[in-house]
């Protein structure tokens, strides 16, 4: 281990270690169970940790009798999307709050059905010894530990982002530590990195992935770095299904590869492909041994749920081309002959998607004035165009690598389809679904584009363009904390 950190440079380390910090300062800020999906999140670790098995549908109450009665006490449901609400504040609160985590309240009855049930149980597992080290405590103390891994995590995608610029750009660098540094001061992923939720494990994981192929790539196939493409899939599959979306991508960086090597090597690179594809699915047929000998779980608990938290999304009696026309408009200009899925001039790709990246937080029941989400589209049409003079630069050394980015857009594409058909299923079930968070396993593209738009700036200009850029992000990150205190505690 030590000499594996060795190999590490010391810029990627401090990257790592500056987004633990800035996770850690979020995780301080955040109330309890005020990130999406934290409760259901860890009233799962938590029945995990007490009985030793995942949660499951059922007549049981999702939450123990100490998690529900500490959310009451906490006010949970009465600041849950209702911004005009703060939490406990008095110290007649206070006392209240502390009387319900001194009683000894059961932990184990809860494990029934939630939006988090039906996830695969990676993230929780490893919850599950944060929370078992923190057995003596009471649950707010177990609650920060399951939180300390979220921030631990944070640490390692923008590590694994650090070394796919690396890969990506080897001649600069610079601009490894600016597209880095600009992924941990990113406020949302820095948000969701303070709560208890498995997000937190798929951008590593998908990361992780993203970092290896890019290895390969530069570095070349060999059974080591195919193995470590498909052990970083295979678990980001087990932590939570969205990580299918690079399903594809993988796919074609393996033809890509083997392609690229003399025929005569071939038959070792697709063994090498081979095994990369055992090393992934070692940890799928484990979890589903488990699930059918041991937990009495469907087969493969969260297939049906790429990214959302309930099971049944995909509206079965919609039209395949309504499904279409709902992907064509979440992203581009509704065409003539559509019918519009959006009424009321709402436009999701600036409404949700860039809007929500900006910034929006809690359980989107707050976010920036609006003049800041302007000023921020100007900063990325600045950003974007000095990234596209970049590319138009090395246009020549693009058109050698045009496999490999080929792998890389068809990752970016795979998310955003299979996060437009469950948005689509849940709206036609009259619930909302799709938020910005999705698009944050894609975070190593992020600081890709900061790298470039920071070269983009020229040899002499570049890094203090990079460093330009890394001070936005960090005012950014900063001015997104203070509108969380002011949310809570103002």
């Amino acid at each position: 281990m030590r000499a594996a950190l060795r190999r590490i440079p010391p810029a990627g380390r401090a990257c790592a270690l500056v987004a633990v910090a800035n996770a850690l300062a979020w995780s301080l800020l955040v109330p309890p169970f005020q990130v999406p999906d934290e409760n259901a999140h860890f009233a799962y670790v938590q029945h995990l940790a007490e009985t030793g098995a995942p949660p499951r549908a059922g007549d049981r109450p999702g939450a123990s009798t100490e998690l529900f009665r500490t959310e009451i006490a906490l006010k949970e449901f009465d600041v849950t999307t209702r911004p005009e609400n703060r939490p406990i504040w008095s110290r007649l609160e206070q006392d209240a709050l502390e009387r319900v985590l001194a009683s000894d309240l059961p932990r184990d009855d809860g494990g029934g059905w939630s939006n988090a049930t039906n996830n695969p149980p990676l993230y929780h597992l490893l919850g599950a010894v944060a929370y078992r080290a923190g057995s003596g405590g009471d649950l707010l103390d177990r609650l920060a530990l399951v939180r300390l891994l979220s921030v631990l995590l944070a640490g390692a995608t923008v590590l694994c982002v650090f070394g796919f610029l690396r890969e990506l750009l080897p001649g600069t660098p610079w601009a490894w530590s600016a597209g880095a540094l600009a992924a941990a001061f990113q406020p949302l992923f820095g948000f969701m990195s303070a709560g208890v939720n498995n997000d937190a494990l798929l951008f590593a994981a998908a990361a992780a992935t993203l970092f290896a192929v890019a290895r390969c790539f530069r570095r070349g196939l060999t059974p080591r770095r195919a193995a470590a493409v498909g052990a970083a899939f295979g678990l980001g599959l087990v932590a939570k299904a969205t990580l299918l979306a690079f399903a594809p991508a993988l796919a074609l960086a393996a033809v890509v590869l083997v392609r690229r090597v003399p025929r005569g090597e071939r038959g070792r690179a697709a063994r090498a492909v081979a095994l990369a594809a055992g090393v992934a699915a070692a940890p799928v047929a484990l979890y589903v041994a488990v699930n059918a000998l041991a937990w009495d779980r469907p087969l493969w608990a969260g297939a049906a749920q790429f990214s959302a938290g309930t099971s049944d999304e995909i509206a079965p009696d919609a039209s395949l081309r309504e499904q279409l026309s709902y992907l064509w408009q979440w992203y581009l200009p509704r065409l003539p002959f559509m019918e519009d899925q959006f009424a009321g001039g709402y436009y999701p790709l600036w409404e949700n998607s860039f809007k929500g990246f900006v910034g929006r937080f809690g359980w989107l029941d707050y976010g920036f004035e609006a003049w800041v989400y302007e000023l921020a589209l100007a900063v990325v049409c600045v950003v974007l165009a000095l990234a596209g003079a970049e590319l138009w630069r090395r246009r020549a050394a693009l058109r050698r690598r045009a496999g490999e980015l080929a792998v890389y857009a068809l990752a970016a594409a795979g998310l955003a389809i299979v996060i437009g058909v469950a948005g689509y299923g849940a709206r036609k079930q009259g619930s909302g679904f799709e938020q910005a968070r999705y698009y944050l396993p894609l975070l190593p593209l992020y600081g890709a584009i900061v790298a470039l738009a920071a070269r983009g700036a020229g040899r002499r200009l570049g890094p203090a363009a990079g460093a330009a850029i890394v001070v936005a992000a960090i005012a950014h990150g900063v001015f997104a904390q203070l509108i969380t205190i002011a949310r809570y505690y103002g």
